[in-house]
């Protein structure tokens, strides 16, 4: 305890107690913020209890692992790590624009969903700004939100213990929001609504209201084809996918976005074009081209 209790105090020099060196000057957002991260992971978790956990749940991860094939991309390309990834991901995106029919342009690469929430909060959330989520749904946005000055507005789980969706839709009309943030299927609830419910969305959202749908679990929900009759080019949606969960890839942090051009194109005025590896690109390529592999997986964890 004493040793988390250092590791988890901030230190402060004597010259900084003493006033002499006043440190940076963060922006008043930083600074009204708690000095919090939105998880603590299992690795802290474990040194403040002083022993490993038999099993790790808590962040979802597959403990089947990833596609052999993957692994062996990924020992291959080690060897390259030298290297920077390719900042278009160039090859990864082709081959992702051939598995959803869509261009490449539709397509952007990022460190996985939460590092998209990341970029798309910066992209659309100013001081101010609203956002509506579902009270206790996947929590990473709000905190980034948040880091943005933005509004978050919270409507609870319906009686079927499914994100409601009008609850949801009227709340973006009463407030103007810019987002509206969907998980399907959800985390933690684990429900998920069709795509007919989806499409009903869509076409309900007020004027400059972006539906952000958060697909992390969709290699493993039940209805495989969810979200597919969502226009890529619809201005009023974007998707989220990552390689995190029915890959089996979390350790790698990819994912992508799918939407319009207009919106895609604007990931590039913020991200970080060199924030994934060549390792994370290779494994990534191998597991989507091993699609047998995911659909034998959905089958173990159906029965698991």
């Amino acid at each position: 305890d004493r040793y988390c209790n250092r590791m988890m105090t901030p230190r402060f020099s004597p010259l900084a107690r003493r006033g002499i060196i006043t440190g940076p000057r963060f922006t008043p957002i930083v600074q009204a913020l708690p000095s919090i991260v939105p998880f603590v992971a299992p690795e802290e978790i474990e040194r403040s209890r002083g022993r490993r956990f038999a099993v790790r749940l808590g962040a979802n991860e597959l403990t089947f692992g990833p596609s052999e094939k993957a692994v062996r991309a990924m020992a291959e390309a080690s060897s390259s790590a030298w290297m920077y990834g390719d900042p278009k991901s160039y090859e990864l995106r082709a081959a992702l624009a051939d598995q959803h029919g869509v261009d490449p342009l539709n397509i952007v690469v990022g460190e996985g969903v939460d590092g998209l929430l990341a970029y798309t909060a910066h992209l659309l959330i100013a001081p101010g700004d609203a956002l509506v989520t579902t009270r206790g749904t996947y929590p990473t946005l709000n905190y980034f939100v948040a880091g943005r000055g933005g509004h978050l507005h919270t409507v609870p789980y319906g009686d079927d213990d499914r994100q409601d969706l009008d609850a949801l839709l009227a709340m973006a009309w009463e407030v103007d929001a810019k987002v509206l943030y969907l998980v399907n299927p959800d985390n933690p609830s684990g429900t998920w609504h069709p795509a007919k419910r989806i499409e009903q969305l869509v076409e309900g959202l007020p004027p400059g209201c972006l539906l952000l749908v958060d697909e992390a679990y969709h290699e493993l929900g039940v209805d495989f084809d969810a979200n597919a009759h969502v226009a890529v080019d619809d201005l009023r949606v974007l998707r989220l996918r990552t390689f995190s969960k029915g890959y089996g890839l979390a350790g790698c942090r990819i994912g992508y976005a799918l939407g319009a051009p207009e919106i895609i194109s604007a990931f590039d005025k913020v991200r970080n074009h060199f924030g994934i590896g060549r390792v994370s690109q290779a494994g990534a390529l191998a597991a989507l081209q091993d699609q047998p592999h995911l659909h034998s997986l959905r089958g173990r964890v159906a029965h698991a």
